[in-house]
């Protein structure tokens, strides 16, 4: 049964599944169980749906709509390949509505899949939303739930791309004109996110180099994920020759973004953060406003973040729980997760908070920072340069009992060395993972003092893919953090797990 219906693409997150097993029947069934779960669960009169650069994007994104349609509710469709963020910011604008974005991020072009969203921009994932989310769908999908409507909802194109420009643009303070010839370089991996980023900062007046910028869902450069070293091979050599003041590198569909400075320096996303975090920060004035940073954040960024005036929470992985629980915390404003997502909750007018993203507002505030504090920029640099990371990286496993042996044998290894561990955020949640740390406290303000040779290693089971365990290392010597990541993949090794992964 399982094989059959495909309910492996029913993930922590999304719907994410090879398109080979996405069949046209399948792909309709889908969408029959979510039209019933939108209008008897949420009560949504309508769906906005978009779809991003892949090939496969159209076709699914037209199944789902007929049946969304026929079941009576309008449908609110956005041409031709779009960007999440402007998925997102569509959604805004129609917040009594459910939303789905169809396509599959940084996964192989080969990958399709479904960002779900009920009324108020709200996520759904698995057990997150009316009546378990993610986890009602599935059963609904398995039920085979259909049922057409004897008042079919009705379809109209809608055109936000301008109002969504102009939002980005005033939120990041950026007038026409004012990032005048400020040199940009963007590389946009043939994903959604070139249109926007040209027309937006084509209006602020900056003297951009755009790079693969026309939506080309084949993904000829390879998986449209800014983590490849072959996929920015070009785009570094590019950025390396050129004289900018900063570089972007977008994913798929364009909600993640990586920095650089000249010279092709990589600026890790804690401290892309911290150095935007005094503009928002301004946005937001309340005496006790907080901000979550994911537990890979490296904590030297964490404490410049503090000192900003925010309190700096330890936040879980994972999009749909960050938006979650910036809602349930009416403290927090923001979060920023190490793999370069960016988070806020946006109001539009009157509406909101919408606990959601904007890469294109970021992009634009951080070359905006950047142009007006420089200075602020080669701080981040220096003091980055004073640590050592191993960015995130996978191993996959013949099953999950060697997984979870292999990553209980890491966690003694680093309690041996004199690590302690955390499991869950200060409000009790469970982290889904485990960060450890030796040297450094758990709670990081802007006067936190750190050891010599502090460590940070953070571990998860991977929630998009199969048999996929993560681990990330950071640490204040090279030589820690080298052996670290030798450690971990000597333990995997020892339990079946595969080479190195990156993605």
């Amino acid at each position: 049964m399982e094989s059959e219906l495909n309910l492996s693409m029913f993930r922590a997150y999304d719907i994410r599944t090879p398109a080979e097993y996405l069949t046209p029947e399948l792909a309709e069934r889908l969408a029959h169980a979510e039209a019933r779960y939108f209008r008897e669960i949420l009560q949504a009169p309508g769906v906005v749906v978009a779809h991003d650069a892949r090939l496969t994007g159209p076709e699914y994104l037209t199944t789902a709509a007929s049946v969304y349609q026929a079941s009576g509710l309008d449908v609110y469709y956005l041409p031709g390949a779009t960007s999440t963020s402007h998925f997102y910011f569509t959604a805004m604008q129609h917040p009594e509505c459910a939303a789905v974005m169809f396509g599959a991020s940084h996964n192989p072009a080969g990958d399709t899949g479904q960002k779900i969203l009920g009324p108020g921009v709200v996520p759904i994932a698995e057990h997150i939303g009316p009546a378990g989310g993610l986890d009602c769908i599935r059963e609904l999908y398995l039920a085979g739930a259909s049922g057409a409507s004897t008042h079919p909802g009705h379809f109209r194109a809608v055109d936000s791309l301008g109002d969504y420009l102009d939002y980005s643009l005033s939120l990041a303070g950026v007038a026409p004109g004012s990032l005048e010839g400020v040199p940009v370089f963007q590389d946009y991996l043939c994903g959604a996110g070139g249109r926007e980023m040209a027309l937006a900062f084509g209006r602020a007046g900056a003297m951009l180099t755009p790079l693969h910028y026309a939506a080309d869902g084949r993904f000829p450069l390879g998986d449209p994920n800014p983590v490849k070293d072959a996929v920015v091979r070009e785009g570094k050599r590019v950025l390396s020759q050129g004289d900018f003041l900063a570089g972007f590198f977008f994913d798929g569909d364009a909600d993640r973004m990586d920095v650089y400075g000249s010279g092709a320096r990589y600026l890790s996303s804690s401290f892309v953060y911290a150095a935007i975090l005094p503009h928002i920060r301004a946005r937001f004035p309340d005496e006790d406003a907080a901000v979550f940073a994911d537990l890979k954040s490296n904590p030297l960024a964490v404490m410049q973040m503090a000192r900003a005036g925010v309190t700096v929470k330890v936040i879980r992985n994972g999009h749909s729980q960050i938006k979650d629980s910036i809602l349930a915390d009416p403290e927090v404003f923001g979060a920023v997760e190490e793999s370069a997502h960016f988070y806020e909750a946006f109001t539009l007018g009157s509406q909101g908070p919408f606990a959601t993203e904007n890469t294109l507002y970021l992009a634009l505030l951080v070359t905006r920072a950047w142009k007006e504090h420089p200075e602020r920029f080669e701080e981040l640099f220096e003091l980055q340069a004073t640590t050592s990371r191993e960015r995130e990286w996978g191993h996959y496993f013949p099953n999950d009992g060697s997984r979870a042996d292999a990553m209980e044998e890491v966690l003694r290894h680093f309690e041996a060395e004199g690590a302690l561990a955390k499991t869950e955020m200060d409000s009790g949640m469970d982290l889904e993972a485990t960060m450890m740390r030796r040297g450094l406290p758990f709670d990081i303000d802007q006067s936190t003092q750190v050891a010599e040779n502090w460590l940070q290693v953070c571990q998860r089971i991977s929630q998009s893919e199969n048999g996929l365990a993560r681990w990330e290392v950071v640490a204040a010597r090279p030589e820690d953090a080298r052996e670290a990541a030798e450690a971990i993949r000597r333990i995997v090794a020892s339990h079946g797990g595969s080479a190195p992964h990156q993605g």
